[in-house]
């Protein structure tokens, strides 16, 4: 009697647990459907104002901080160029993939008259739940349309926690895991850039050249590097790209075979950045 009451009581955990799992597993799929839907209604703006050739519609579409340092007339000329005097046919969408509060949408665009098509890539932010543009690959290109640095103190404030999260239980080693880091974490420097004091309590931090890295690499006992991409500040909202890079002449070998960027999102509460998530991962 007692084991038929022990195996009826354990039936009732397992059922309540099923319940609970398939509840939760619902509600995130319903939210997930839900976002989706949302952003394609965002997708059908930006497709719409691109077969108008509407820059002003695109322009607004992109997030705040991107408005304030470019004007309509930029993104429109930048518009105009990608087009060469072609015609908007169809546009194909392809990959709708939403991680956090970021969004990422791939399209190939048809010409009438050309058997040409172009690719674009579209990166999305969601800030208090409005799909704003983050970039266009395809469209813009990063010299003319550069916004975010690494002057400001918000900015270094947000690569020190990219280099936290990366060296933590969670970071890249668990992202990929073919990276085993060292204790030395080298960061490249671009020499038109300034570098900044990174402290990290278990490893030791250096911020090397090109020049440097290739000299000094072998005595250091690394086969991978780190490189930062664009770190932006998106009222609130932070975005930051950092990539690791192998070395393929070191030895031992790195066992990953090409550079890998990971995106890292940050949301600012009360005063201080709290990291919420992985972006794009490629």
């Amino acid at each position: 009697m007692r084991i038929f009451i022990l195996a009826v009581v354990g039936l009732i955990l397992l059922l309540a647990i099923f319940l609970i799992s398939w509840r939760y597993l619902q509600t995130t799929y319903n939210q997930n459907i839900g976002a989706r839907a949302e952003l394609l209604k965002y997708e059908t703006k930006f497709l719409n104002a691109l077969a108008k050739k509407d820059g002003t519609k695109i322009h607004r579409l992109f997030n705040p901080a991107f408005q304030r340092k470019f004007s309509k007339d930029q993104v429109q000329e930048a518009l105009v160029q990608w087009y060469s005097d072609q015609s908007y046919r169809t546009a194909k969408i392809g990959i709708v993939n939403i991680v956090g509060i970021s969004g990422h949408i791939t399209s190939w665009i048809s010409f009438r008259n050309s058997p040409e098509t172009k690719f674009i890539y579209q990166y999305w932010i969601n800030n208090d739940s409005v799909w704003q543009l983050m970039w266009l690959t395809g469209i813009l290109n990063h010299e003319d349309f550069e916004y975010g640095d690494y002057d400001t103190l918000a900015q270094r404030e947000i690569m020190q926690l990219m280099l936290e999260e990366t060296v933590s239980d969670s970071g890249f080693e668990k992202l990929f895991q073919q990276i085993d880091l060292t204790n030395t974490v080298v960061i490249l420097r671009q020499p038109d850039r300034k570098q900044f004091s990174v402290r990290l309590p278990k490893n030791r931090v250096l911020w090397l050249t090109e020049d440097e890295l290739k000299e000094n690499y072998p005595f250091l006992g690394i086969n991978t590097y780190l490189e930062f991409g664009i770190v932006r500040i998106l009222d609130g909202i932070a975005i930051g790209a950092l990539d690791i890079v192998p070395i393929h002449s070191a030895k031992p070998p790195p066992r990953i075979q090409r550079r890998h960027s990971v995106s890292m999102l940050f949301k600012k509460e009360n005063k201080s950045w709290i990291f919420t998530g992985y972006g794009s991962i490629w």
